[in-house]
């Protein structure tokens, strides 16, 4: 129950950052995707129940903000949690740099899905220039946030112990260790 109660803050924390603080701080073609990089935490981590479950709920709240068609982001973390957890057992899933490369990789994924549930199931198909148009620089930049939250959370842990509960990467690289 606390682990649910954490995600449930820290999703309220990463939406008011993507929506609020962001926006203000960059400029409008960079737009990172924080939630994304939960949901891919999420796929080496959770189960499949919870953490599809869980995954669905990340999509639906960033549906509330992105003004676009309710539940295709919903459907769009949906599918990219059952991918990397279909994917988790042949990896391994307390390597640091493996949520980096998959954060980078799947930004292109999730625009890849957007893309297609957009062609299929929507009549303002012709979205799809702005989305590839954007994918570089938000993989990019995506990247770059799940390494400072991986940092974030080392931080945290070191500072609260390891035995705190605080979800995490229990053996991070000794590279964000410095």
């Amino acid at each position: 129950m606390k682990r649910i109660a954490y995600f449930l803050l820290l999703s309220f924390f990463l939406i008011f950052l993507q929506v609020s603080v962001l926006p203000r701080l960059l400029p409008d073609y960079f737009k990172p995707d924080l939630l994304l990089i939960l949901a891919l935490y999420l796929g080496l981590t959770a189960t499949w129940l919870r953490g599809g479950l869980f995954c669905w709920y990340l999509g639906c709240l960033e549906d509330t903000f992105a003004g676009n068609d309710f539940g295709l982001f919903g459907i769009a973390f949906l599918i990219i949690f059952l991918a990397v957890r279909a994917g988790a057992s042949r990896f391994n899933t307390e390597s640091s740099a493996l949520l980096l490369v998959l954060t980078f990789f799947a930004t292109f994924f999730k625009g890849a899905v957007l893309i297609s549930l957009l062609v299929l199931f929507s009549e303002a198909g012709r979205q799809w220039p702005v989305i590839l148009s954007c994918l570089l620089p938000e993989a990019v930049l995506n990247t770059f946030c799940a390494l400072l939250l991986l940092r974030f959370s080392l931080l945290l842990r070191r500072r609260f112990a390891r035995g705190a509960g605080i979800p995490g990467l229990s053996h991070l690289d000794r590279r964000y260790e410095s």
